[in-house]
């Protein structure tokens, strides 16, 4: 049927069903009409990459028509509303990745929060009560160091550093000594997508992985990204090309005035 009315369409108008009252308001829709959609004329519209994900932005509310588009791809006028359609698709792609950007940013602040250091495991009693021993100990010799080097007797005093330090090493070990290791519940370690923002999995399965890189948001945002960049690559060289070109035109007239003095 829609096969049907579309051959109809194309033979005999799409307004071939209304009156002659009704024909006198109606106004064919064409490729530059408003109405249609100027992303989707350049090369792709947003609105259709992130159909069902959670950066959905919604149905376009401009026409999307495939014989619109190859009557547009066949117009003599093509090339130069193609450089106005793709400069209206580059802004909003600019937007889109700019907040995309921000999430990415708020993402990595994210991920360095749950990176918390691991607890200290607890001491037992024993060794708890040998550590309040030698930090006793320690306070001793070093108040009698301090008297010692008051009365000027500077190799005693040394003397009794080198036993503070022996204590401070001794000190030291029982720190880092633990009767049961700590057991934390490994969680699994969190990565950020740098291309769509999104969280995955670090180190998961390749099957995994792979789909994520298949999935409608990666892809999509993909896509976004290299338009972007393939846009401002095009921008750089065509700068460069008129300038070139203003270049030998400046020349060329400095010549003829220079040729017309002589």
């Amino acid at each position: 049927m829609d096969l049907q009315r579309a051959m109809l369409d194309e033979l005999m108008g799409a307004d071939r069903n209304l009156t002659a009252e009704e024909k006198k308001g109606y106004r064919e829709i064409t490729w530059d009409s408003k109405e249609v959609c100027p992303y989707y004329m350049a090369r792709f519209c947003p609105h259709d990459l992130f159909v069902n994900t959670k950066s959905d932005l919604g149905p376009c509310d401009r026409i999307h028509d495939p014989k619109l588009k190859e009557s547009f791809e066949k117009s003599p006028r093509h090339d130069t509303h193609l450089a106005k359609f793709e400069a209206e698709l580059a802004q909003r792609c600019e937007k889109l990745v700019m907040d995309l950007d921000r999430r990415v940013r708020r993402g990595r602040e994210r991920l360095a929060q749950d990176e918390e250091p691991m607890p200290i495991p607890p001491l037992s009693a024993e060794k708890s009560e040998r550590l309040a021993v030698v930090e006793e100990k320690i306070k001793n010799l070093l108040g009698q160091v301090e008297t010692l080097g008051e009365a000027g007797k500077v190799d005693e005093a040394q003397a009794l550093m080198k036993k503070v330090d022996e204590l401070h090493a001794e000190k030291a070990l029982i720190q880092s000594q633990s009767d049961k290791p700590l057991m934390i519940p490994q969680e699994k370690k969190m990565a950020l997508c740098e291309i769509c923002g999104s969280f995955l999995v670090a180190n998961d399965a390749v099957e995994r992985a792979q789909s994520h890189v298949m999935g409608k948001q990666h892809m999509g945002y993909g896509m976004v990204r290299d338009f972007l960049a393939e846009y401002k690559v095009s921008c750089i060289f065509w700068e460069q090309v008129i300038n070139e070109i203003m270049l030998l035109f400046l020349a060329n007239k400095e010549y003829q005035i220079q040729f017309a003095g002589s």
